[in-house]
């Protein structure tokens, strides 16, 4: 359970900085995906974190258990993108700019 955690947890970290990159750098949707799953695997490697291993199932090199960590990360990484730009779309729908200027302004509505 807790190699699972770790998991969605890295591909939370992996979200926060594509993030991050996409402030700086301008890109087409379609290369998103391929970002977070470059980021997944790279995180996985940086930590050389294999969930295989944590669940003591065999694979035939160590690199493959690594890199589909990675591939999962990444997975996880693109899920907690789209549950983040959620919860942002919903606090857009209830944070209305213009309704809250127009209701401390006192400005009623005319057409």
């Amino acid at each position: 359970m807790y190699i699972f955690a770790i998991v969605v947890l890295l591909g939370l970290a992996v979200t926060a900085v594509s993030m991050v990159v996409a402030r700086f750098v301008s890109m087409a949707t379609e290369l998103w995906a391929l970002l977070l799953i470059a980021l997944g695997v790279g995180a996985a490697w940086l930590a050389d974190f294999s969930m295989f291993t944590g669940w003591g199932l065999p694979v035939r090199e160590d690199w493959i258990g690594i890199t589909m960590t990675g591939l999962a990360v990444g997975g996880f990484a693109a899920a907690w993108y789209v549950v983040l730009r959620l919860f942002k779309g919903l606090e857009r729908k209830y944070n209305d700019e213009a309704a809250s200027f127009e209701r401390d302004k006192g400005l009623r509505r005319v057409a």
